[in-house]
């Protein structure tokens, strides 16, 4: 089955595509012919996640379904932040999105008199799928996920969430965004440092997107897409 995914994120496209498997052919948005990308001002990853993947859908050939994800960083000594914002954090009004480092170095220079206690965080992520067929509706209904019309389009939401903490300084060099900075719950080691394999089976895209896949293989299995 193809699939659109919002993103020009290779790192995202990446996770997506060894997550997924074989059966699936994840197509990013350098593929298809758009001016400008959808802007991401709701409040909420559902929000964000439903806008991208209704945008991303209508620029689908026909037998395709859209999926889109929005994800970020949660921090409960920052009172939930930096949230939707996490890819923004560091940003300037008006300025260029920020580099990884500089998002890094914020957030430890707001949780510099945090001690190690309450460094508590999570990595949050809503992935939506979008499309007409109404299998969707009722595949996600069977799964117990949100589901919701938007406009001529049906669109389903899975969530995940991957509980950690914040260290006081980045370690690792692999992964990507906040990935030095966070170790899961049960780990000793960064996101950064514990490898793809281990990280895109315990992941909060991980989490979700293994709920998308079982609505997608319910899809595929009844030969339908949109």
């Amino acid at each position: 089955m193809q699939l659109l995914a919002a993103t020009r994120n290779r790192h995202k496209l990446g996770e997506l595509r060894a997550i997924l498997g074989a059966s699936f052919e994840v197509i990013g948005l350098d593929a298809v012919p758009t001016a400008a990308d959808v802007v991401e001002d709701e409040p909420t990853f559902a929000g964000n996640a439903a806008k991208k993947a209704v945008w991303a859908v209508q620029l689908a050939p026909r037998d395709m379904l859209a999926l889109a994800d929005d994800s970020g960083l949660e921090v409960d000594a920052l009172d939930g932040a930096p949230g939707v914002v996490s890819a923004r954090y560091a940003q300037e009004t008006a300025g260029p999105r920020p580099t990884d480092q500089q998002n890094d170095v914020k957030l430890l220079c707001a949780l510099a008199d945090v001690p190690a206690e309450k460094r508590t965080a999570r990595f949050q992520c809503v992935i939506a799928i979008a499309g007409v067929s109404p299998m969707l509706a009722v595949v996600a209904k069977q799964a117990g996920a949100p589901c919701a019309r938007r406009g001529d389009w049906t669109v389903a939401l899975c969530a995940g969430t991957c509980e950690g903490r914040i260290l006081f300084e980045p370690r690792g060099a692999g992964g990507f965004g906040y990935d030095p900075l966070f170790v899961p719950v049960g780990y000793d080691a960064t996101f950064a440092e514990l490898g793809e394999d281990v990280k895109n089976s315990i992941s909060h895209r991980a989490r979700a997107m293994s709920r998308a896949k079982a609505l997608l293989d319910a899809i595929g299995s009844r030969g339908l897409t949109r």
